[in-house]
């Protein structure tokens, strides 16, 4: 790889024309592959009103993969309703201001069952975040590198900070002209739990149902009694005898178990 990064005129062109269109994201994908390897990108945009303020959601934006496969629907729908809350990436975006590059590896990430949902099972080894505030939040532009390839080098991080200043405008303007994928247009996790428990003939009380809902949203036990509004130990309760209906022992089986019907 060269100590530059150009972008060839033609290039650029057939990358604006397609702004707005299906064709940007594969186009911007087969650039960017041929400069330096990935194995996927994915673009999103967290939603915040101000700098410092707080992220009230995420609309996923794009995927790309070198198969050309798209983010599957388990590893998409499990950042969308939980682990972008445990994304330590929130903690660049929250404050930012001025266009930022951020390296995450999976040893960065405390929370065990993202570490696992995303990034162990998907080969991941490291996440390079190209970031840029807008006026409806910080869209970002994630390019991904497996285990079985090289890390990012220093020179290759290097040419992707310069990027940022092209690649973000680029980004902000495809998602005004085009429908973002919000997390309500995809079928959520309590949606896939009650259609995998329609299946199996297990028979939960609605206290029961309602708890594996708000563990599936990510919610604690606390969390959980003051949206159903019970004690906290009735809650716990009512986790247990779920739990041992539904053959599991943690969050995280349960996690699996809805979305074994996917």
């Amino acid at each position: 790889m060269s100590g530059e990064m150009h972008i060839p005129l033609e290039t650029a062109a057939e990358l604006v024309a397609s702004l707005g269109g299906a064709d940007f994201p594969h186009k911007l994908w087969q650039w960017l592959h041929a400069q330096i390897p990935l194995c996927h990108l994915s673009a999103a945009r967290f939603n915040q009103p101000a700098a410092d303020a707080v992220v009230q959601s995420v609309d996923w934006l794009f995927s790309r993969s070198a198969d050309g496969v798209q983010d599957s629907e388990p590893a998409l729908l499990s950042y969308l309703e939980k682990h972008w809350r445990q994304d330590p990436l929130l903690s660049h975006i929250t404050p930012l201001q001025d266009p930022q590059l951020v390296l995450i590896r999976h040893e960065d990430i405390a929370a065990q069952d993202y570490v696992d949902d995303v990034f162990r099972r998907h080969q991941i080894s490291a996440e390079c975040n190209l970031l840029g505030r807008a006026a409806d939040g910080v869209y970002a532009l994630a390019l991904y590198r497996q285990r079985d390839q090289p890390p990012f080098a220093l020179e290759e991080l290097a040419l992707l900070r310069r990027l940022v200043a092209l690649l973000l405008p680029l980004l902000v303007q495809h998602a005004r002209l085009t429908v973002s994928l919000r997390r309500s247009q995809l079928p959520s996790l309590p949606h896939l739990f009650d259609k995998r428990l329609a299946t199996t003939g297990i028979r939960l009380s609605p206290r029961e149902q309602a708890m594996c809902h708000c563990l599936l949203q990510g919610m604690s036990a606390q969390g959980a009694a003051v949206q159903l509004g019970v004690k906290e130990s009735s809650c716990k309760t009512y986790i247990d005898r779920a739990f041992l209906k539904l053959g599991v022992k943690s969050k995280a089986q349960l996690y699996g178990w809805c979305l074994a019907c996917v």
